[in-house]
């Protein structure tokens, strides 16, 4: 009898806190969405039901997925949250109209990281035209900070989290505004033309030319011609009236001499009389043509070096060298590598029309990577994933061998996928038991795909009905035609 009066009065507790919690959430000007740690639905407010013409009681209750599959909404974001465990943000589509952001944020059930588990995932959701209408206020009540806004916006461009980018951004936006000489060094694939461009979007000059110049892509001979143009007549075959050469396109703007440890001596010698004159003059003209530009050079080399070994000038090595921004490669700053894996995916995504989820184990393993290639390499490998993965989820198995090859904790070899096997089925040992069971499904269901002259005699393989395994095809991003 006591247990009975207990189990009475927790119920009544919980009814009273569930009423509380929709008593506090209604109050909300956005809309939220609440599902617990098996993705079933606990919670919406009202107004994610005005915003979004959907009754709480269309989802109370329902696993998030089947509300996906059903197109409800063409993706979850409190879905991507429970699996990757971190705060998720997505454009969403709802009810096949309209587009909101929403914002997962998990709720832990433990403060320690190594035993903290999902208790409950809260999205926020906004309307995009709402947004939208918020924006174009602010502007017209602060006009002044139009610029300001625009550059919040556009810093995106550049992705990190670390400490080591963020001194050096502080020191880019300091001599940004300024007309001044800047040297951008750095490994290959650091993002050095990206950072240039950066400084002439955030200049005086921002809406003048801004001119790349690949230095080490210009045949030795072509050099003056390019960069200083010709007059007409100046040799056999020059074109009539002349040719404006790189740097008068880029007067009133900005120049970047890309790779300029790549230029010839006899260049260097005319780039500093460009420099110091700060005008140019075409071959086959003596006409000097004053010019206005800001100049940007970048290399992975050691131009110290290259002065004494003599195969740079060193008097054009100061007049370049004002002020010089190094960009650490990624294994010096770790922390960049998350944000940029997840800005790439969502890019990628979108660009391809897929919905690809990198899972946590292998997330880790990228994160341990030293990246020799820098954010380069690193573009280049989310692509690679992107397209070549036939499921949503991403795990180690689908990471290049040379990237496996280097986790610090081995992967033993036989989790990874035999292409030659006939069953194919895969090593859970990295895996919680939700992913290990989609790999599971995944291969059961593409292993009877291959082996079947069509999807019904597959259906019948696996032993559920035609439907079914459209379905589940679809919740698991599965492609597959017959040829015919």
């Amino acid at each position: 009898m006591v247990e009975i009066i207990e189990h009475l009065e927790k119920t009544q507790q919980l009814e009273a806190i569930n009423k509380q919690m929709r008593t506090i959430i209604d109050f909300s000007s956005d809309g939220l969405y609440v599902v617990d740690e098996d993705g079933i639905t606990l919670e919406v407010n009202k107004a994610y039901e005005e915003m979004t013409g959907i009754d709480r009681k269309e989802v109370v209750g329902k696993d998030i997925r089947d509300l996906v599959l059903l197109e409800y909404f063409d993706q979850s974001a409190a879905y991507m949250a429970l699996q990757s465990k971190q705060t998720t943000t997505i454009m969403q589509r709802i009810n096949k109209c309209k587009y909101f952001v929403a914002t997962a944020t998990p709720v832990f059930d433990s403060f320690d990281e190594s035993k903290k588990k999902v208790k409950m995932v809260v999205t926020s959701v906004r309307d995009i035209t709402y947004l939208n209408h918020l924006q174009s206020q602010t502007r017209k009540i602060e006009p002044d900070k139009e610029i300001e806004a625009k550059q919040r916006i556009n810093t995106s461009q550049i992705v990190f989290r670390s400490q080591e980018m963020q001194n050096l951004m502080e020191k880019v936006k300091k001599v940004a505004a300024f007309p001044t000489s800047v040297l951008i060094t750095g490994d290959s694939g650091t993002g050095k033309e990206v950072l240039a461009n950066y400084i002439h979007q955030y200049s005086p000059q921002k809406d003048a030319p801004f001119i790349k110049v690949n230095c080490a892509a210009i045949p030795a001979e072509l050099f003056e011609s390019e960069l200083f143009g010709y007059a007409e007549g100046a040799f056999t075959g020059a074109k009539k009236g002349g040719k404006a050469g790189l740097f008068e396109k880029a007067n009133t703007g900005t120049i970047l001499l890309d790779e300029i440890g790549e230029l010839p001596l006899l260049m260097q010698a005319k780039l500093l009389r460009v420099l110091q004159d700060q005008a140019i003059t075409r071959i086959g003209d003596s006409k000097l043509i004053p010019l206005t530009f800001r100049l940007v050079c970048s290399t992975n080399k050691d131009l110290r070096d290259l002065v004494n070994k003599k195969q740079f000038r060193e008097d054009l090595w100061y007049r370049i060298n004002v002020i010089h921004l190094n960009i650490p490669p990624l294994y010096k700053r770790k922390s960049d590598i998350l944000p940029l894996i997840d800005v790439y995916l969502t890019m990628l995504c979108e660009q391809y029309g897929l919905k690809k989820q990198i899972m946590p184990e292998s997330l880790k393993i990228m994160e341990s990577y030293q990246w020799p290639g820098n954010v380069r390499e690193l573009k280049n490998i989310i692509e690679f994933l992107v397209v070549s993965t036939s499921v949503p989820f991403i795990t180690p198995r689908d990471l290049p061998e040379h990237i496996r090859d280097n986790w610090k904790l081995e992967i033993p070899q036989e989790s990874f996928r035999d292409e030659t096997s006939d069953n194919n089925l895969l090593s859970t040992n990295n895996l919680n038991l939700k992913e290990a069971m989609a790999q599971f499904e995944s291969q059961m269901i593409l292993n009877a795909l291959q082996s079947s002259q069509s999807l019904r005699k597959a259906a019948i393989k696996l032993d559920i009905d035609h439907a079914n395994l459209i379905r589940r095809m679809k919740r698991l991003g599965i492609q597959f035609s017959y040829k015919r």
